[in-house]
């Protein structure tokens, strides 16, 4: 549960429906296709049944034949 003095430090990124709609009008004028992907959102709630590598943070050295593997 969120403190009463934490309510103003809450932040979720939208956008307005005109803009949405200028978007949506132009890109049909003009023949365009548009795509969404929600990655981190995928990521979040989907099931992986495969095991992930991926490439260390940047300053962050591993020692030779070590990897690092991503856990869920």
């Amino acid at each position: 549960m969120q403190m009463p003095w934490e309510y103003g430090n809450t932040y979720s990124p939208t956008s307005r429906f005109a803009a949405v709609r200028t978007i949506i009008a132009t890109a049909e004028q003009e023949g365009m296709d548009l795509f969404h992907w929600d990655i981190q959102g995928a990521f979040c709630t989907s099931d992986v049944d495969t095991e992930i590598y991926m490439q260390p943070p940047t300053g962050y050295a591993l020692p030779n034949g070590q990897c690092v593997k991503l856990k869920k």
